[in-house]
């Protein structure tokens, strides 16, 4: 008996795996790397230990977010010692190991996800409101970890003031999505709430776009169509039914393999030979929109480290005017997530802000006027 106890408990020693409780055993164990960019971004293990507390970012690859300085240039005018890092991990790898360890770190509050964490919605607790189609922020309250989208709202905000800016409104208005992602569904949403006549979604893969356009269709009447890649010129330049608005939710023009791709044409490869052709289609689609609707909003929900995104560089160098980039919605996301944070963090954030004196911190910090 005694023989066999001892080999039950052996075994048991030789089982045993035991996973990261913490953000700085993640990081020592190579789940997750601290990002490169921005420098404001840099810190070190042994600062990690002197920290009340910590938000994070996570993210696929590494690049310029503007997060951190956001964030960190407000903990620093409150006198907080509390930091916001930005962390490289593979969502597809280890999501649930890495998210379980930020649970039961005590020094973690939340944070937002990147592209690919958007969708791990079913690693969180709760998500509010319960029929969000993807979360690009999580909240630490108490021991529960909470999934909201500021994203979206953030995004459609910028759009709405480019609208304003040039005396149109969303609605009534006919909008084309390059996109059927998690922030395309969401942003989807929240138009046709605002009654537009027309929401146009293309994507690469058919099927996913022709479920966003069902659904709203099914809430909204028949305000959605749905199309592939291969149609995107013949929407638009359609000569009948002018879009009043293009916006890229894609990846297309992000950092990484499809940083030289325009929304406007098909992305097939990284190839020198497909960017070229991807470029040459743009440009020509551009130069056709100047003359046919000049008035157009191309709108990109991509912020690469070497702005302005693909999409949008040609748009201007084709003489298209009424542009919108990334910054917008980085920034209006950016204040309504920060208070979330801080609410349910009181005891943390000994000093603390209104939404509105967050957001004027952040444009302050990113150079929006």
């Amino acid at each position: 008996m005694l023989y066999i106890k001892q080999l039950k408990t052996l075994r048991g020693e030789i089982g045993v795996k035991i996973e990261p409780k913490n953000l700085k055993e993640l990081i020592e164990r190579n789940y997750v790397t601290i990002a490169k960019l921005p420098e404001e971004n840099q810190i070190n293990l042994d600062e990690l230990d002197n920290l009340e507390g910590y938000t994070l970012l996570l993210i696929t690859h590494d690049y310029g977010a503007k997060t951190p300085i956001m964030w960190n240039t407000l903990y620093r005018k409150l006198g907080l010692n509390i930091r916001n890092i930005t962390l490289v991990a593979d969502p597809k790898k280890n999501a649930e190991i890495i998210i379980n360890a930020l649970k039961s770190d005590p020094k973690y509050f939340g944070g937002g996800l990147g592209v690919g964490w958007k969708e791990k919605k079913d690693l969180v607790d709760e998500i509010f409101p319960p029929d969000l189609a993807s979360i690009n922020l999580v909240v630490k309250d108490k021991k529960k970890l909470i999934g909201y989208n500021t994203d979206a709202p953030g995004f459609v905000r910028s759009l709405k003031e480019k609208f304003v800016e040039i005396g149109k409104k969303i609605e009534g208005s006919k909008i084309i999505i390059f996109g059927a992602g998690g922030v395309a569904k969401q942003v989807s949403r929240l138009l046709a709430e605002k009654n537009p006549n027309k929401i146009i979604i293309l994507n690469r893969t058919y099927e996913k776009a022709i479920s966003i356009a069902n659904e709203l269709n099914d809430k909204y009447k028949q305000i959605a169509v749905a199309g592939g890649e291969s149609e995107i010129k013949n929407y638009l330049l359609n000569p009948i039914s002018k879009p009043d608005a293009a916006i890229n939710l894609t990846d297309k023009g992000s950092d990484g393999k499809l940083e030289g791709f325009s929304a406007f044409a098909k992305a097939d490869c990284n190839s020198e030979k497909e960017v070229r052709r991807n470029n040459n289609q743009a440009r020509a689609i551009s130069r056709e929109l100047r003359k046919l609707n000049p008035e157009i909003i191309i709108a990109d929900i991509v912020l690469p480290k070497n702005p302005p995104p693909k999409t949008l560089a040609i748009a201007r160098n084709e003489g298209l005017k009424n542009l919108v980039d990334g910054l917008g919605m980085v920034v209006y996301q950016a204040a309504p997530a920060y208070i979330k944070v801080q609410e349910a963090n009181q005891e943390k954030h000994k000093t603390k802000v209104s939404e509105q004196e967050a957001l004027e911190v952040f444009k302050q910090t990113v150079g929006i006027k």
